[in-house]
């Protein structure tokens, strides 16, 4: 399997996770889940990319 679907499996469970546990209505679970998500999957992106040229 590829360490991008596994990074993205787990941003979706983690933030899933926190929003249920963080926040008491929808809206607000929405908003926590997206921004979690995307801080997940950018950053781990990002540092799998500036780690790239390093063996």
């Amino acid at each position: 399997m590829d360490h991008f679907l596994l990074l993205i499996w787990h941003a979706l469970l983690i933030s899933v996770f926190f929003a249920f546990l963080w926040r008491n209505d929808a809206s607000g679970r929405r908003r926590l889940f997206l921004k979690t998500f995307l801080i997940m999957v950018v950053g781990g992106f990002l540092v799998g990319w500036l780690m790239f040229p390093f063996p």
